[in-house]
């Protein structure tokens, strides 16, 4: 039975992970939509509770700086997939780059 009741806990974690998450400043006029995932590293200490922001770009157009958030669950954990939408009033084009960073805000080792 406390098999049982532990695997179904774990189950549940499970779907908090799983799912993309829309980013807070979509619009709903926008048309064009972009799924980002971000791939955590494997190492220690490679997630990160620090607010991770973004533009992209492409040959068009390239975003403001926009920012990864999930207030239902944690981000950015050690060996995680993240998936996020985006959307945007028109087209970026072909795409060049991602340019991604943290601000440090996280505590300790789960800063950087």
């Amino acid at each position: 039975m406390i098999l049982l009741f532990y695997a179904r806990f774990y189950d549940k974690k499970d779907l908090e992970k799983l799912g993309v998450t829309p980013l807070i400043d979509n619009k709903k006029s926008d048309e064009y939509f972009y799924q980002i995932l971000v791939f955590t590293g494997q190492r220690k200490d490679a997630g990160t509770e620090s607010k991770v922001h973004f533009v992209l770009s492409g040959e068009k157009d390239q975003t403001n700086i926009r920012t990864f958030s999930n207030s239902n669950r944690k981000m950015f954990q050690r060996g995680g997939i993240d998936a996020f939408v985006m959307s945007v009033p028109k087209s970026l084009g072909l795409l060049n780059y991602l340019r991604i960073w943290h601000d440090n805000s996280g505590v300790d080792s789960s800063a950087s």
